[in-house]
C-alpha cells in the first residue's frame, strides 16, 4: 500500500518495538481494539475482562505489544480487584509503554461522571499520562456521515473536549469492521511515531506545537484539526536535525489566549480547595473536608483557559498520610493540559507560619524535584485576616520563616480574599503574576 511505502516512520531503532497500553471503562471496545491493532484475534471479546494481559504481533513489519486492562465503573463503585490489575498493566509494558490509549466509544455520552470515574482510575498508573495520552475513539461507523472527528468531539460536550486537551489534543478513530481498519491503524502507529519523537523534544518546544495543535481543534474548521494535528507533528518530524524557529501558521480570526495550569499546595485547612473556587469563580471543589486525593476543576477566566488542580494538604500532628499526601503531590502536575503554563501556588493562611511550618513546606515539595521554586508562588489565603494591614506588612511581622520562604520563591506572592464574590479582579492579577513567571 502507497501509505506504507512512502513512510520512514518507525526505522528509528528506538521505536521499531511500540508498546501500547489500553485504558477505558467497561464495554468501550479495548479488547477489540487490541485485535484491531494486531490484525488477529488475541484477546476475548463479548465477556468481560478481568485480568491485564499482553500480546504481541508484527505489525507493518515491526514487533508491537498491546497491553489491555479490566474497564473501570461509571456510577457505581468498581471492584478493587480492577484498580490492582490497572497497576500491574504497567508491569505488563517491560519498559514504560509508548503509547497510552484511552479507549472512548464514540456512541452515547462522555459526561462527568465518565470524566471523573478516568480521572480516578488512572491514579493508578505510576507512570507520566498525559504526554503520551491519545484519546482513541472506538465505533468510528456511529459518527454520523459527512461529520469530522472534531465536529463529533466538540459535540459531545465540555467533559470529552477537556480530555481530548488534557492529550494534548491527539486523537485518532478506529473502527474494528471497517474495511479500511488496516490503514486506520497504520495511521494510528505513525501518530505514535510521530508524539514519542515530539516527547524527546525540549520542553519550550513541544509546549508550542501542542498549543497549536489546541489552538487548531477550538477554533478550526472541518479541515483543521486532526489534520493540522498530523501536520503539526509532521513539521516537528521533519525538522528533526534543524532548529524550530516558527511554528506552523494555523489560520485563524483571532488568537486564542494562553492556557493556565495551577498546581494548590499547602497544608491541610490553608484554603486550598476555596482558592480554587475563587480562581475557577463557582463551587468546583468541596472545601471544609479534608482532600485526599488530586481533584481537577477547568474553567475560563476573562477568556483564558485555566484548569486548578487541588492536592492534599499535609498536617504536621500526624492527621494525613504522609506517604499518600507525597504520591498524590508527585502526580500532581501531570494533571495539568500539555501545554499549558503549570505553576504551583503554595497555599499560606494569613496567621502565624514558624520555622517548623517552612521545614514542612521545603520537605514536601522536595518531591517535586529542584526545580520547583522557579515555578512556585505563594498565594495568601484568608485575607480578610489582614484587617486593614498591607501584606508587606504582615510578612515583616511574621519573620523570618515567612522571609526565608519567600526568597526561595523569587519573591513571588499574591493574596486572595475567599469573600469577595463578583469582582474578578484579585483572579485576574493572580493570572498575569503567573504569566509572567
Amino acid at each position: 500500500m502507497a501509505a506504507h511505502s512512502s513512510t520512514t516512520l518507525g526505522q528509528d531503532p528506538c521505536i521499531s518495538k511500540l508498546i501500547m497500553l489500553l485504558l477505558g471503562e467497561r464495554l468501550s471496545g479495548k479488547s477489540s481494539v487490541g485485535n484491531t491493532i494486531l490484525g488477529k484475534r488475541e484477546f476475548d471479546t463479548g465477556i468481560m475482562t478481568t485480568h491485564s494481559s499482553k500480546r504481541k504481533g508484527t505489525v507493518a513489519g515491526r514487533q508491537v505489544t498491546v497491553v489491555d486492562t479490566p474497564g473501570w465503573y461509571v456510577g457505581r463503585s468498581t471492584p478493587g480487584s480492577v484498580a490492582q490489575e490497572l497497576g500491574r498493566a504497567l508491569s505488563l509494558c517491560s519498559l514504560e509503554p509508548h503509547a497510552i490509549l484511552l479507549v472512548v466509544s464514540a456512541i452515547g455520552d462522555f459526561s462527568q461522571g465518565e470524566w471523573r470515574a478516568m480521572e480516578e482510575h488512572l491514579r493508578q498508573i505510576q507512570a507520566p499520562i498525559w504526554q503520551r495520552a491519545i484519546v482513541l475513539l472506538t465505533h468510528g461507523a456511529e459518527i454520523p456521515r459527512g461529520t469530522t472527528a472534531e465536529e463529533h468531539i466538540r459535540g459531545k460536550g465540555k467533559s470529552l473536549l477537556w480530555l481530548v486537551e488534557r492529550c494534548g489534543n491527539k486523537f485518532h478513530v478506529l473502527d474494528s469492521h471497517a474495511r479500511d481498519k488496516e490503514v486506520k491503524v497504520q495511521l494510528l502507529l505513525e501518530k505514535i511515531d510521530r508524539m514519542v519523537e515530539i516527547n524527546r523534544r525540549p520542553r519550550e518546544i513541544q509546549e508550542r506545537l501542542y498549543t497549536q495543535v489546541r489552538e487548531s481543534l477550538m477554533m478550526g474548521g472541518g479541515k483543521q484539526g486532526e489534520d493540522m494535528e498530523m501536520l503539526v507533528m509532521q513539521d516537528m518530524w521533519t525538522r528533526q536535525n534543524q532548529q524550530v524557529t516558527a511554528v506552523v501558521p494555523i489560520e485563524t480570526s483571532k488568537c486564542r489566549p494562553a492556557a493556565f495550569g495551577l498546581v494548590l499546595l499547602g497544608r491541610r485547612v490553608s484554603g486550598k480547595s476555596s482558592a480554587g473556587n475563587t480562581i475557577l469563580c463557582r463551587r468546583q471543589f468541596v472545601s471544609g473536608k479534608r482532600t485526599v486525593h488530586c481533584v481537577v476543576g477547568q474553567g475560563e477566566v476573562e477568556g483564558r483557559t485555566v484548569t486548578v488542580v487541588d492536592t492534599p494538604g499535609w498536617s504536621l500532628y500526624g492527621l494525613s498520610n504522609p506517604k499518600q499526601v507525597r504520591l498524590e503531590m508527585r502526580g500532581s502536575a501531570s494533571l495539568c493540559p500539555c501545554g499549558a503554563v503549570c505553576t504551583f501556588l503554595l497555599a499560606i493562611p494569613v496567621d502565624s507560619f514558624t520555622e517548623k511550618d517552612r521545614c514542612a513546606v521545603e520537605k514536601y515539595l522536595s518531591v517535586l524535584g529542584e526545580g520547583v521554586w522557579r515555578s512556585t508562588m505563594v498565594l495568601f489565603t484568608y485575607g480578610d485576616e489582614l484587617r486593614g494591614r498591607t501584606i508587606e506588612e504582615h510578612i515583616e511581622e511574621t519573620g523570618e520563616p515567612l522571609r526565608g520562604l519567600l526568597g526561595k520563591c523569587g519573591h513571588r506572592y499574591h493574596v486572595l480574599d475567599n469573600n469577595i464574590k463578583g469582582d474578578l479582579t484579585q483572579v485576574i492579577e493572580l493570572l498575569q503574576m503567573v504569566e509572567q513567571l
